[in-house]
């Protein structure tokens, strides 16, 4: 009990510090888009619920650095729109800058808002993966203690959450990473996806899960995979 307790408190301590990035950090780095290239894939950030694309910064840089453009979806706010409305707003940025071979990083409610742009919005496959980062896609538990509509969305048994999980299909591209103890998601039982590449990291806590270098090597060793494999097909 006092170990979760303890990763509660350190974990929320990490979304404070996030939070206060999205101040400082208003806009983009331009070294997001500082590097269009046909061999580097293009990366899309879907943070969580209540969230802004802050949460994904320090990742974010990471894969800026070696050279993939980085593409902030400003009309999400706090991403408290329904997944759905949501979805079509990630598609609208892909139809906007003519993208392709498309990742979605996302985190938490944002790759629920990924498996949506790939079941009703992907059929040019425009979207190569959703890398999904503490994702409830069994839903969260946490939900029944909220009565605000956006967290409600996240529960089991939503239309939203029981739809997605009738669809396998695209599970395929999706690859879900948890830890070992998530205060907002039941981990084991709630973030691993059936076809899909599930992989659990040795780190606790929801926010804290995008601080740590453990996480943010193994997303860039994936896209770098991704990347290799599609010049390996041209």
């Amino acid at each position: 009990m006092v170990t979760k307790l303890r990763a509660w408190i350190e974990d929320y301590i990490h979304a404070a510090n996030f939070y206060s990035k999205s101040f400082i950090y208003r806009e983009p780095p331009e070294h997001y888009l500082g590097h269009i290239s046909d061999t580097k894939v293009p990366i899309i950030l879907v943070p969580g619920l209540n969230t802004k694309w802050q949460f994904l910064k320090l990742i974010a840089d990471r894969i800026s650095i070696l050279g993939h453009p980085i593409y902030v979806v400003s009309s999400l706010g706090y991403n408290r729109k329904e997944i759905q409305e949501s979805a079509k707003l990630v598609r609208a940025l892909i139809d906007e800058k003519n993208l392709k071979n498309v990742i979605i990083l996302s985190h938490s409610k944002g790759g629920l808002i990924g498996k949506e742009v790939l079941i009703r919005l992907n059929e040019d496959k425009k979207i190569l993966k959703v890398i999904a980062i503490a994702t409830p896609f069994l839903g969260s538990g946490i939900t029944k203690f909220s009565l605000d509509k956006s967290v409600k969305e996240l529960a089991p048994k939503s239309e939203i959450i029981q739809e997605h999980n009738k669809n396998f299909d695209v599970n395929k591209d999706i690859i879900s990473i948890y830890g070992m103890y998530d205060n907002h998601v039941w981990p084991t039982e709630h973030s691993i996806l059936e076809g899909a590449e599930n992989i659990q990291v040795d780190i606790d806590g929801h926010h804290k899960i995008l601080a740590k270098p453990k996480a943010r090597e193994l997303i860039v060793k994936k896209i770098e995979e991704i990347t290799q494999n599609i010049e390996h097909k041209n």
